[in-house]
């Protein structure tokens, strides 16, 4: 076997690449390779790909989704208004206007620039951090993700996971946030440290999150069963009928360059 097809943000055991002698490449459909081990994928010379930019504005459209229904409070009103709860639902608390909030990216890539061009159209100010400073962008730049915190209404997450940003959300950066600020998560759920967000949600030490992504996943239903100040979905902010097949498209085309002996395309290793 000369490679194996895989989905990037899915594990594939390290183990696999020394069964097979004559594997030269995993091909990842999809942006995400931090279930390859690159480490030993490099050592090994088997080539890594992906296929960057294939889910850019899907993942951004659900991000912003995510953000509206987690400011807005819309899933538990539904549910209230479901349930018979009218009077219920209208004694909550009024949320946030959208407008002048201000709207912290924690990773400015094409996922982040395409978050922050929606977010200013409904009025959001956009800052952000990442471990490059970017001149060419309009919008500002934060020392740390702490500050980033700090400065923001809504902290978004939008950064791959790598050794630097694996839990960078912890206890004292949701503190920070404070309890009127909203963090959403399209990134990688190792971002987060699970524990300190389940503890920051049950406490309303922040006021609600929005989470396509878990630090396992499946996650387990029991954790989220009594926090009506989350928005779940199956991290699917990338999956639409066209991403996928892009995907797919790349993938083959890059297994097509490997058995005709041209060029792989997107090689991370």
């Amino acid at each position: 076997m000369r490679a194996i097809a895989c989905i990037g943000g899915k594990r594939t055991d390290p183990a696999l690449f020394g069964v097979f002698p004559r594997l030269e490449a995993v091909i990842a459909a999809g942006v995400g390779v931090d279930g390859v081990d690159l480490a030993a994928a490099k050592a090994a010379n088997i080539a890594v790909c992906n296929s960057p930019g294939i889910n850019t504005d899907d993942v951004a459209d659900l991000a912003m989704g995510l953000l509206i229904a987690g400011e807005r409070n819309i899933i538990e009103l539904d549910g209230l208004v479901r349930a018979g709860e009218w009077a219920d639902a209208l004694s909550h608390a009024p949320r946030y206007r959208l407008r002048g909030r201000r709207l912290g990216i924690l990773g400015m890539g094409a996922i982040g620039q395409a978050i922050a061009v929606r977010a200013e159209a409904f009025g959001l100010k956009v800052i952000w951090h990442g471990p490059n400073a970017k001149p060419d962008l309009v919008w500002p730049r934060v020392d740390s993700v702490l500050e980033l915190a700090r400065r923001s209404d809504i902290l978004m997450l939008a950064c791959p996971l790598t050794d630097a940003t694996r839990g960078v959300v912890d206890a004292d950066v949701l503190a920070a946030l404070g309890p009127e600020g909203v963090l959403i998560n399209v990134a990688r759920g190792g971002v987060v440290d699970e524990v300190a967000l389940l503890e920051a949600l049950r406490t309303k030490s922040i006021l609600g999150a929005g989470l396509d992504v878990f630090a396992d996943e499946p996650t387990d239903p029991v954790l989220w069963r009594d926090l009506s100040n989350v928005v779940l979905t199956p991290h699917i902010a990338g999956r639409t009928r066209e991403s996928v097949q892009e995907a797919v498209r790349a993938a083959l085309m890059n297994l097509m360059a490997l058995h005709g002996g041209r060029p792989l395309e997107n090689r991370v290793v």
